[in-house]
This record gives C-alpha cells, structure tokens and sequence, in this order.
C-alpha cells in the first residue's frame, strides 16, 4: 500500500514538471518578453484603434458640421431674399388703395406693379436680389380682402388661374397670414390642383416636381386705416428646394436633406423620398424633433448611419447629414489595418530584440548596472557586492578596488588643490609691497625733518596696524571690524601721501563688524581704485567709499567705491568673466591677479555663490562688490 502511494507521489512530482521548465534560463526569459511583447502591443493597439475611432468621429461630425453649417447660412440667405421681396412689394404705395379704390384702376396698377416686379422696372428690390430670389419663386399673387369685389393678380399664370384660386388659398392660410400681424407665413406642401388643370398635357413626373409647393404669405396692411386690405404670396414648387440639396454629398455615399417641421423630406438626392418622412427610427425621430442641432448615431432605412442636423430658424425647417456607418467602419478599417501592421513590425522587432538581448541579461549583472548609476551620483563610498559566477566575483572586485582607488585619487587631487589655494594665501600675506613700505618709510623721515612729528607719528601708527592685522597670529580670517580698520590705516597713510588728490568715506554699520571676513580683501580693493582710478584723475580730488550693510537675513555685502577713472565695458566684461571662473584664471600673472586672488580665495572658505562682483563706467568711476556671508564664528 506504501509503495503504491509513493509511486503516486512519483508521478504527481513528475507531471508537475512542464515543458516551460525544462527550457533554459535564456529561453525562459525569451518566452517570457515575446508574451509580455504581444500583451503590450494589443493593449496598445485597442487604445490607439479606440482613439482612432473617437477621432474619426469627431472628424465626422465636424466635417458634416461645417457643410451642413454652410449649407444652412446659403438656404437662410434665399430664403430671408424671398421675405425680403414680399416685404417690399407689400410696402409699396401702389397697395395701399387696393380696396378703396375704383376695381379696374385697382387692376391696372397691380397688373403694372407685376410687371414692373418680373422686369425688375422702377422696383425698390435690388437686381442681385431678385434675380436670386427668381431661383426659387414661381409665381407672385395678390389677393384681395374685399369679399363683393375680390382682386386677384397673378404675376405670370403657368400654375394659377383666377377661377379656382381659392382652392389653393384656403380660409385656413390666410387666416394663419393674419394672425401672424405682418410677419411673412410659410405653408407645409400642398399640391396645387389648380395648376394640374393649367398643365394636364404634361407628363406626371414633371407634374409631380412642379406641383407640389408651398406657399409664402404677407400680409398687405392699409397704412391709413390699418387694416388687411390683401395678401401677397410667393409660390415656390418643390423642384426648386429639391434642386438646392440634391447636388451636395457628405464622404463618398452620405446624402444631405431638407425636411419641413413635421420632419417631411422636402429636398435632397433620393427624388422617391420626397415628401415622405425621413426615414429615420424612433428614437432619432424623437430626438431630433426635440432639439434644433445635434449629432445622432441611429439608422436611417435601417442601416446603422451617422446622422448630423441643423434648423433653420426662419422656418423650422432642418437640414440632416447622413453617412452610413459602413463607410465609416471603411476609414476605420484602414486605420485598423494599420495599426495591426505596424504592430506586427514593432512585434517583430521585439521579438528579434528580446531573443538576443535574453542571453545576456542575468541577475548580477543588473546589480552591477545598478551600482554603478549610483557612483555615477558621486557616491564613492558604496561597494559591489560580490555575488554570481567566477567572471562577476572578477568584475565586481577589479570594480571595488577601482573606485577605492579612484576615491584615493580624488581626495588627494582636493587636498593639493587647498594646499595650493593656501600657500597662494599665504604668499599674498608675505607680499608686502616693497614700493609701499619705501614709500611710506621715506614720507615718516621727510615728516621728522620738517618738523612734522605728529604727522610722522600717525604714519608710524597706520603701518603699525597694517602690520598687525596683517600677521594676525596666522589667522586666514579676521573680523570685519578688523579689516575695516586696517584699511582704515592703509587710507590714512595714503592720504597723507596724495594730500592733494584723495579723500575717503568709511560707512560700515557696527552689526555686522563681528563677522568674520578673509584678511586682505579690502587694503588691495583700496589699493587699485587708487592708483588705477584715482592717480590717473586729471581734474579735481578724487574720494574712496567704503560702505557696509547687511542686505539680506543671510548675506553682507562690503563695497569699494572710488570715482576715479573708470574703465570701458570691454575691460569690464573681461574682468567679469575672469571673476566668474576664478579657479581657471588663478595662475595667470597680470592685471585683475589680485581681484581674482581674493575672489579665489573667498569662495574657497565660503561657497561659489559668495565672492567679488565689479562695475564701472568709463569717466565715472567704479565700485567693487563683497558679498559674504552673515556669519560671526571664527
């Protein structure tokens, strides 16, 4: 029984083993992108076909939209000419005594007036408009109002006569032509009987075109006595309508419609849908009765169509755009086939792709990519660890020892460079001027012998501090207040030397002399704006500012003001650009090598946003910034 069940066991372990495991790494990998490929590329390609088909319909619509949009404003613009053409027949005077009058003269007045509207003679009606209007109008009556002595005019008799001309106008129409108080009427279709008589001898499909008609009713309002004294009508045959519509197409097979306010066809391509309702189903038909624009997917002759309509305000009339969905589901079969294409492609190519790269792409080896975007950062203190086959153990210890020895590398290239930055400091400190102490050395003896001891004393005082706050102790920083009074000293000793040329300002606010500030930043700012802006100076003394403020919670700024000479804005840039790089231009012997030392070495102690910025204006003068920050410790 045991051994039963362990054969069980054996073979319940075996089936479980499938052919996707006995494949290899690689090929598992393989399988593994080719599906992740296909589920990919078929969810892309639902969206983008979806979208394709959001898009096209909005094509669609906006295409149909604007035609029917022109369409539309071309009908409105006859039509408001055929109002436009009753209202002004209605308005001439030779209507007004229609009933009040002799009937001949009455007759012969409107008989002229007829025929002074076809010939277009001494008539207010524009020629451009009528002749448009002749497009769609038939006939022009006038129809009196007085009972005993009924006027009846009619412009040309092709489809009316006197006799029977009630049958066309009814009670019913002109009673909706008064109540209407001016404004123009127009009738649904009706078939004029009358002109079936008149025409008899032509074919029924002629008949048919030319009969069917509508009418477009005014009122004629005595001005006197205010009262209907007539009507004035435009007879328009449906042929004419018909012959608006029919020629424009939507797409490849759509159709365009005129249909009434009972949505009766009254134009358009299919003559053997005239004057039925549009074929639409139920819910389109309900739909559009309701609102006076808007887009529809329904089924006209019960084919699945796109269907788009507009009113036409002077008559609730509409015009409907139809295009059956089967041309649509054409274009987007199109776009289906492409998108299926380029599919394929793009599956082919990732196919081809993922059976190459499958091979190479093994677990530590994404470790070690991933190790390296973080040295990348800068991070040299992180170390592969050492996992996979002999070859990556390899790799990962030669990449170890790397970038031990890179960060060996770095550090010492760092402390070079602050030990080079330091002996250029403290060289700078050594420096002092040979011309200067000479200079002032010979000024004290001249001062004794004169007599001038307490002058020579002074000077023996200013280069005692500039002595002092030189050496400091071997401190690099001193305080502000510190460096303000040795150049304080440097200031004095040189006014005493250029009597007649120099004067100084010194306006530094005592909140922030307890911050700490590199030594010897301001004596060689001072230093050049004498002897490179002041000595030069023809006319007049020339003054030294120094100004101190704190500009912001976290900055101070220091500044050097002389109104000296200046220099051009060539010289400026130059400088500018050497103060922005300082580091670059540190090695170079020459004009602006101070300017550029002190910036050099301000950003090394405080940062690169801190440091010198310059300004001058040839003949002007110039002013040297410090911007340092607000911080006391030393």
């Amino acid at each position: 029984m045991n051994q039963r069940v362990g054969r069980r066991v054996t073979i319940r372990l075996t089936k479980r083993r499938t052919t996707f495991d006995r494949l290899t790494f690689r090929r598992q990998l393989s399988v593994f992108f080719l599906i992740t490929a296909v589920l990919t590329m078929v969810f892309v390609s639902v969206i983008a076909y979806a979208q394709a088909i959001t898009e096209l319909k909005k094509n669609f619509k906006i295409y149909t939209a604007s035609i029917l949009k022109r369409t539309k404003d071309e009908l409105e613009t006859k039509f408001n000419m055929v109002e436009n053409t009753l209202n002004f027949i209605a308005a001439d005077y030779r209507l007004q005594p229609l009933n009040h009058q002799d009937p001949l003269l009455s007759q012969r007045n409107l008989s002229k007036l007829l025929v002074d509207s076809i010939n277009l003679n001494n008539y207010q009606v524009s020629s451009g408009d009528w002749r448009r209007t002749q497009n769609l109008i038939d006939e022009l009556i006038i129809y009196g109002d007085k009972k005993d002595d009924q006027t009846v005019m009619i412009s040309r008799r092709d489809h009316f006569s006197v006799y029977g001309i009630e049958e066309y106008l009814t009670p019913d129409l002109l009673g909706k032509a008064r109540e209407a108080q001016g404004r123009v009427v127009w009738s649904e279709i009706f078939y004029n009987q009358v002109g079936a008589r008149l025409m008899r001898n032509l074919p029924t499909e002629i008949l048919r075109e030319e009969l069917n008609q509508l009418a477009v009713i005014k009122c004629i309002t005595d001005v006197k006595y205010k009262t209907t004294t007539g009507f004035l009508i435009a007879s328009i045959n449906l042929a004419r309508l018909s012959a608006m519509t029919e020629d424009i197409i939507l797409g490849k097979t759509g159709r365009l419609y005129l249909v009434d306010q009972n949505l009766q066809i009254l134009g358009g391509k299919d003559k053997n849908l005239i004057l039925r309702q549009i074929p639409l189903d139920d819910h389109s038909l309900t739909l559009m009765q309701a609102a006076q624009e808007g887009s529809i997917e329904g089924k006209f002759n019960g084919e699945k169509s796109f269907i788009h309509f507009e009113e036409i305000g002077l008559n609730n009339w509409k015009l409907v755009g139809v295009i059956a969905s089967q041309e649509f589901q054409t274009s987007a079969g199109v776009v289906r086939n492409r998108i299926l294409f380029g599919g394929a492609l793009v599956l082919s190519v990732f196919a081809a792709v993922g059976v190459i790269v499958a091979g190479k792409i093994t677990r530590p080896i994404q470790n070690i990519c991933a190790f390296m975007q973080q040295v990348e950062t800068g991070d040299l203190s992180l170390r592969v660890h050492e996992t996979g086959s002999i070859e990556i153990e390899k790799l990962s210890q030669h990449l170890n020892r790397m970038i031990e020895h890179l960060s060996h590398l770095l550090d010492e290239m760092y402390q070079e460079q602050i030990f080079k930055r330091k002996m250029a400091l403290k060289m700078l400190h050594a420096q002092i001027n040979p011309h200067f102490l000479y200079n002032t050395l010979d000024s004290i003896t001249w001062m004794v012998e004169t007599g001038r001891r307490e002058v020579a004393v002074e000077l023996l005082e200013s280069l005692s501090t500039i002595f002092r706050v030189t050496l400091s102790g071997g401190r690099d920083m001193v305080t502000i207040g510190e460096e303000v009074e040795h150049a304080l000293s440097y200031l004095r000793v040189q006014r005493i030397r250029y009597q007649d040329k120099l004067d100084y300002v010194v306006n530094v606010d005592d909140e922030i002399k307890k911050n700490q500030i590199v030594k010897i930043t301001l004596q060689p700012l001072i230093e050049n704006a004498i002897y490179h802006g002041i000595k030069p100076k023809t006319n007049g003394r020339g003054t030294v500012v120094i100004l101190g403020r704190q500009v912001t919670p976290d900055q101070v700024r220091l500044s050097v003001i002389d109104n000296g000479v200046g220099m051009s804005q060539e010289k400026v840039v130059e400088l500018k650009e050497a103060l922005a790089e300082p580091e670059m231009n540190l090695e170079t012997e020459g004009k602006g090598y101070s300017l550029i030392n002190i910036s050099s070495r301000i950003k090394l102690y405080f940062g690169r946003e801190y440091g010198l910025s310059y300004t001058s204006e040839e003949g002007v003068g110039t002013r040297v910034d410090v911007l340092l920050p607000n911080e006391r410790k030393l």
